[in-house]
């Protein structure tokens, strides 16, 4: 016969071993980490497809280099187009700045956040254009020189200086423009006009 005690800890002994006896033998709950880790995997894939697609895209498309931004701007909305031309840095809380985006969807960059979730680029930077390069063009930009890879960004932001082949990038804030320098001869390759 077991005493009192003796039931009770019983009783503890299948409080504590039920759990664990039922989660290990819990096919759903395998097969729930399974799909779960399956899932994953499938998402992690599908972005890297969509990236080396992307990339292959670029690849094979020769971009034409126009020797000016008004040439460039007249074959920008039919072909992707490249042309040269100066990068400014900005924060956004520059003299005349107001913080947030001048294109809809109206960002705000006061929160430190200098990036816009593209649906086809990704996670990519904000850049301020000339009001004759739409708002939502995708731009690659070669030659920056604290970047050893070309910077994609989006046209996000104008400005009241940045007219023609000037764009600006933007950086967290004016004070922390991570040693960027104003850099001539920046390659601007148009990868999309406007939204």
């Amino acid at each position: 016969m077991i005493n009192k005690y003796g039931k009770y800890f019983l009783f503890l002994i299948v409080l504590f071993l039920l759990p664990i006896v039922v989660l290990s033998g819990n096919s759903k709950t395998e097969i729930a980490i399974d799909n779960l880790n399956t899932a994953k995997s499938l998402q992690a894939m599908h972005i890297v497809n969509k990236y080396e697609a992307i990339k292959e895209n670029e690849k094979v498309e020769e971009i034409p280099v126009f020797n000016t931004f008004q040439e460039a701007m007249k074959s920008a909305s039919t072909m992707p187009v490249a042309f040269m031309g100066k990068l400014t840095a900005y924060g956004p809380d520059c003299k005349g700045c107001g913080g947030g985006s001048a294109c809809p969807p109206r960002q705000n960059f006061k929160n430190g956040n200098i990036y816009f979730n593209d649906q086809t680029y990704g996670k990519i930077r904000v850049v301020a254009a000339d009001r004759s390069l739409p708002c939502g063009s995708i731009v690659r930009m070669t030659g920056i020189s604290i970047y050893s890879e070309p910077v994609i960004a989006v046209v996000m932001d104008r400005g009241g200086a940045v007219k023609g082949a000037h764009l600006d990038l933007l950086f967290t804030s004016q004070k922390n423009l991570e040693g960027f320098k104003t850099s001539n001869n920046i390659k601007f390759e148009i990868l999309r006009y406007g939204w």
